[in-house]
């Protein structure tokens, strides 16, 4: 295996433990208001809250949109160097979903009693789940703003603080339901109290990092801007219309389960949904985890190590997509026991949905990783056609067709069905195009004439760095002087890296690019996965005086951070830049 490969799958890892851990605790503090229900309370709180299930993907859909797709568009254009185009991309998202949030809340809360009917619920029904989805409607700001702010720390290197942030949200969750239940005998409104106030304490915490001066993106004043606005609906909106559907699916099944199997059946499709969602928070978790890598790359047209971060995310649903089938095939009595399943009808027929839906799971892991491998490189449009497919076009249908067969059991066969006819449709517009299944082959093309190569982070490797790199500029006819230019400036940085380097005790290495430009400008990047270092912030004397001595030879101490050697590089620099992307150090340097 070569040396970049192994960097990209440590970058994967580095992102994939903390953000699944993330979704994971994400999809937990979803269930914890059923558990909550089913041990304090009773199954008229698990219907009411079942109910609430299209407020909270409500305020999904509103993460996915403004978080996932704004993340998106950040990365790729962190991948191009255009920070300013970042600042603004992440001040149009905050702005705008907090206005957002702000006025759904508002209508939601005027118009509560017709949304409770919209939602199914009648009679006693209705009583009990005004004050549990009242308090959900309030918090909707809270419920969504956390999760944007999450999805944005991630982006920007905070993978492990924002599995703080989202932790510590579900762990108080759970202790302030349980108290509101309890101790102040709330009921179900104190379920959703528990929930939103966890979610508070969630913005607050991420907030210290999110707008920290130390940020490489930032709040920053502009004018509202209507195609940075829709620039970032576009990636996220298929993740959007996913959300969506669950909406429109679960009022569809829920209204189907009422006429064919009473509150019973709305009670256990409550907890099948939650245990789906909770299948999808490890798929989700793996797709955020690629997510920046694959933008980054993508916009650097780094074709190898997009495939790379494809084959690590392909790996890690498949693993999943296994172990979720075995769990709903032989854990079914354990899952209906941490949700208080117990009456017979309930256990039997809970145990049969997870078993027609274990084999769901390799079918959505498949169709969820194409999904959001389209939406990272810039295939929004190919991405939003498979979730309407998958989520509109097959599921409705089959669903409503198999129950009128089968009865109740015939909803889960009808969710598998129409899993199974988008995978199918998917693989058959992969085979008519030619261009693969990932589809990117075409576009990932770096210009001609480019030197590119990684190199282990060790001073041993500079003489061989430098000589092919002088082999590189023979071939490519670059002149004496930017030869000179050129070699400075790898020595300097390169060794920068290497001092960096130092006793990490984990794998250093430094990626060398150089690129012969238009009007005889080469740009050289260099890459590392070090330490935070910008060396634009560093700080010089008298450049001239410094230039002399280079030009007349005289020798250099790279005894530490070299700071004269890097204010000769901006002196000589047309443009000299930094920027810190998914934990790696990129200069790029001009002349």
């Amino acid at each position: 295996m070569n040396l970049e490969k192994r960097v990209v799958q440590n970058t994967f890892l580095k992102f994939f433990f903390p953000t699944v851990a993330s979704s994971l605790i994400l999809s937990v503090i979803s269930m914890t208001d059923l558990i909550v229900a089913g041990h304090f309370l009773n199954e008229m709180a698990l219907s009411a809250i079942s109910l609430a299930l299209p407020v909270v993907i409500y305020s999904m859909i509103l993460g996915a949109l403004f978080g996932m797709g704004g993340a998106i568009q950040l990365s790729v254009q962190m991948g191009k160097g255009n920070r300013d185009q970042c600042n603004r991309i992440f001040t149009t998202a905050m702005v705008s979903v907090f206005v957002i949030t702000l006025l759904s809340a508002a209508v939601g809360l005027i118009f509560l009693d017709p949304l409770l009917k919209l939602l199914g619920a009648s009679g006693v029904l209705m009583t009990e789940a005004r004050g549990y989805i009242g308090v959900l409607v309030a918090g909707i700001p809270f419920m969504t703003i956390s999760s944007v702010m999450v999805t944005y720390l991630r982006n920007d290197n905070e993978q492990r603080y924002a599995m703080v942030c989202v932790t510590i949200a579900g762990i108080l969750n759970l202790a302030l339901s349980i108290f509101f239940v309890t101790a102040a005998d709330l009921g179900t409104m104190g379920i959703s109290l528990g929930s939103v106030m966890a979610e508070m304490i969630c913005c607050l915490l991420a907030s210290f990092r999110l707008f920290s001066k130390r940020r490489m993106i930032r709040i920053i004043k502009m004018k509202p801007d209507i195609h940075i606005f829709l620039s970032i609906l576009h990636p996220g909106m298929p993740l959007a219309v996913i959300f969506a559907s669950q909406i429109i699916m679960t009022i569809v099944i829920n209204r189907r389960l009422g006429q064919l199997g009473g509150g019973e059946g709305i009670a256990i499709y409550g907890v099948i949904k939650y245990l789906i969602n909770f299948m999808f928070a490890f798929f989700d978790g793996i797709t955020g985890s690629i997510q920046p890598m694959l933008g980054i790359y993508y916009g650097e047209k780094e074709r190898e190590n997009v495939k790379t971060t494809a084959d690590c995310g392909v790996a890690a649903m498949a693993a999943v997509a296994v172990a979720m089938f075995l769990l709903m095939m032989f854990g079914g009595r354990i899952i209906c026991g941490i949700f208080d399943l117990t009456g017979e009808t309930m256990v039997r027929e809970s145990l049969f949905a997870l078993h027609v839906l274990a084999f769901y799971c390799p079918v959505i892991a498949f169709i969820t990783f194409l999904n959001g491998f389209y939406r990272c490189t810039g295939k929004s449009n190919l991405a939003f056609i498979i979730s309407i497919l998958d989520n509109f076009f097959f599921p409705i249908p089959t669903v409503l067709y198999f129950s009128s067969v089968f009865g109740v059991r015939g909803i889960w066969f009808g969710i598998l069905g129409g899993g199974i006819c988008s995978c199918i449709l998917i693989l058959g517009i992969c085979f008519f195009s030619k261009k693969g299944i990932l589809m990117t082959d075409q576009e990932l093309v770096r210009p001609d004439g480019e030197f590119s190569m990684v190199y282990p982070a060790q001073r041993e490797k500079l003489p061989e760095i430098l000589e092919q790199v002088e082999d590189f500029c023979d071939r490519s006819g670059i002149g004496p002087k930017q030869y000179y230019y050129i070699n400075l400036i790898i020595e300097e940085l390169v060794v920068n890296v290497i001092t960096m380097a130092g006793n990490s005790g984990h794998l250093d290495y430094v990626d060398v690019r150089i690129t012969p430009e238009e009007s005889d400008r080469v740009t050289v990047r260099i890459r590392d996965n070090l330490t935070w270092f910008d060396p634009t912030e560093s700080s010089v004397g008298n450049l001239g005086a410094i230039m002399e001595g280079y030009l007349a030879d005289e020798e250099i101490c790279y005894d530490g951070i070299n700071d004269l050697g890097l204010g000769i590089i901006k002196k000589i620099a047309t443009e000299y830049n930094y920027r810190r992307t998914i934990g790696y150090n990129n200069f790029l340097v001009t002349i």
